[in-house]
């Protein structure tokens, strides 16, 4: 199953971006979702529970989240277990960029399912996908139309240059040395 689309979200790249990573937001907006919680700065855990073709079932999974370029784009890959349903397994490509004074997402997700889910055939699971994505943007489209915007961070200081070249009194340093060699080889040879 391959699903590949694009949103426009009603804020800047930063701020959608630190809200995709927001364990609240994603709970809030992710129809379903009992649960969102960051292991680390790449790793998710969740529990949804989805009625896919018929089948209500609670499923648990993980989101690992690599190839990260803030805030434009990152990669993810995911499963989900489910005991009455089976499991589903997949990546994920996600690109934000600037438009129309707000963000454009664009995502390609593939996925596989296993089980029972496996069992409904692609044209239902392609149904309840898309309507899990279109809820899920919907929550986050208004989440974040409620949100002030607020100008991304400024970039990181340059550091500063180390050493005698970066020194204003490199070249006095330097002329010293130059002029105690000349001078001990002019008077003591």
């Amino acid at each position: 199953m391959r699903i590949a689309d694009a949103q426009w979200i009603p804020s800047t790249p930063h701020q959608t971006w630190d809200a995709l990573f927001d364990p609240e937001v994603l709970q809030r907006c992710l129809p379903g979702c009992i649960r969102v919680s960051r292991l680390t700065d790449t790793e998710y855990e969740f529990t949804v529970r989805a009625k896919v073709g018929g089948i209500d079932a609670e499923y648990e999974g993980e989101v690992l989240v690599s190839d990260l370029t803030p805030p434009e784009s990152c990669s993810l890959a995911f499963d989900g277990k489910g005991a009455a349903a089976g499991l589903a397994i997949g990546t994920a490509q996600v690109h934000l960029s600037p438009k129309d004074n707000g963000t454009r997402i664009s995502y390609t997700v593939a996925a596989m399912a296993g089980g029972k889910l496996a069992a409904l055939g692609e044209p239902a699971i392609m149904k309840a996908g898309g309507k899990i994505v279109d809820k899920f943007f919907s929550g986050f489209i208004d989440h974040m139309a409620a949100q002030p915007r607020i100008a991304p961070p400024p970039p990181p200081p340059e550091p500063e240059p180390r050493g005698l070249a970066a020194s204003r009194w490199s070249w006095a340093v330097a002329l010293a040395v130059v002029i105690v060699l000349v001078g001990y080889h002019t008077l003591f040879k």
